[in-house]
């Protein structure tokens, strides 16, 4: 599934490419970013985007669409800004 408009990204979505692994790409300006994500055993998905070596802002800007793109299609999530701190709309355990 692509979807656009998240921060001007383009989000490209498909469940399950490798068993409980997904893949989550975001494009803008002709840059690509492979988003790790992978399902928990507690019903939502994990994303580490803080896995990319981005420069700063195009980090906070890739945080922004995550979150925007997951409200919008009802995902839930945690979201890892870096090994230790996270940030969920799902299951807390």
């Amino acid at each position: 599934m692509k979807t656009n408009g998240y921060e001007g990204w383009a989000v490209e979505f498909h469940k399950n490419v490798h068993l409980y692994s997904h893949s989550l790409k975001l494009s803008r300006a002709g840059e690509t970013y492979d988003v790790p994500c992978e399902d928990s055993p507690s019903g939502f998905i994990l994303i580490w985007p803080y896995e990319l070596k981005v420069a700063s802002v195009v980090y906070q800007d890739l945080l922004v669409a995550l979150r925007e793109w997951a409200s919008q299609a009802g995902i839930q999530f945690r979201l890892y800004r870096s090994p230790d701190e996270y940030e969920t709309n799902g299951p807390q355990s």
